[in-house]
């Protein structure tokens, strides 16, 4: 397929090596117009700021945004060469996300109410908690995978003429992703600047997770079902089939994250992750055993 060919090529490392440096650029710029503007809000212009411009660490809130943009992408990129990395990337763009969220939220601490009054140090803690346990689930997931060998020295599936086909239609839902992620990129930025331009502020339109990723691990459950179903033609290996059930449970418990707040979201971010960290260690163990049989 030629569109097959063409596409490819926004799915190689000279693209993606292209496509970091642009995104580090334009991630710095973006830090220093975000502080512009925080300097024209205290000193400049008069009234109430926007709680984005409340605080110079707010600034942060902007190039990680892009920075979140581009993990979206190395997601999509991992899709066609290994199954476990792009499960991965999912866990590593949620964490990044609350990282985020801690670096808006952190400024807007209650520090003159009474202890019993300040709900946000709660919700705070939770997501410094949250961090802690996913950031170190995702190093158990890696290294149960073996995320930092080289990819072509990954033994996880033999290289037969079934596995070829496997990764040939991996490839083409890589390529709808990504056609279906770009439209999707630009209704977001779209319905943001609606909003802008609306009676709503600032702070409530720049919202990505609402936006943005909520719907592209709509797309991503999508994606892990296909990917499930197209293993059954190449495989009847019984925990195979077990472990890309538990990622697409895994992408569904972290999407419905998006809608649920407090400790609720919380709960499922950290269920989500130790369910798919969790299948996929049990997986493990069921291979080795049936290999020693």
């Amino acid at each position: 397929m030629n569109y097959l060919k063409y596409f490819s090529y926004f799915l190689t490392p000279t693209f993606k090596e292209k496509l970091s440096k642009v995104v580090l650029y334009v991630a710095i710029i973006s830090f220093l117009g975000h502080l512009g503007l925080y300097i024209l809000h205290q000193y400049v212009w008069e009234g109430p700021a926007d709680k984005l411009f409340s605080s110079p660490i707010n600034a942060l809130y902007t190039p990680f945004s892009f920075l979140l943009v581009f993990e979206a992408f190395l997601l999509l990129y991992y899709l066609p060469k290994s199954t476990s990395i792009y499960i991965g990337k999912q866990y590593e763009i949620i964490t990044l996300i609350l990282i985020r969220g801690i670096f808006k939220d952190i400024t807007h601490l209650p520090l003159l109410q009474a202890w019993p009054d300040q709900g946000e140090y709660s919700k705070l803690l939770g997501d410094l908690i949250t961090v802690v346990l996913v950031f170190l689930l995702i190093y158990i997931f890696y290294k149960l995978c073996n995320r930092f060998r080289p990819l072509h020295e990954n033994t996880e599936e033999p290289e037969i003429q079934s596995v070829q086909r496997f990764i040939r239609a991996k490839k083409i839902i890589t390529v709808l992703l990504l056609l279906s992620s770009f439209l999707l990129g630009i209704y977001s930025l779209a319905d943001y600047l609606l909003h802008a331009s609306g009676n709503y502020s600032l702070g409530s339109a720049l919202n990505l997770n609402g936006i943005f990723f909520d719907h592209f691990f709509s797309l991503l459950i999508v994606s892990d079902v296909l990917i499930l179903l197209l293993s059954l033609f190449y495989t009847d290996d019984y925990a195979l089939i077990m472990r890309n059930s538990s990622f697409v449970i895994s992408t569904i418990l972290l999407k419905l994250s998006f809608s649920a707040e407090g400790v609720f979201a919380q709960l499922l971010i950290l269920i989500g992750v130790a369910f798919g960290v969790g299948m996929y260690y049990i997986s493990q163990k069921f291979q080795k055993l049936q290999t020693k049989a």
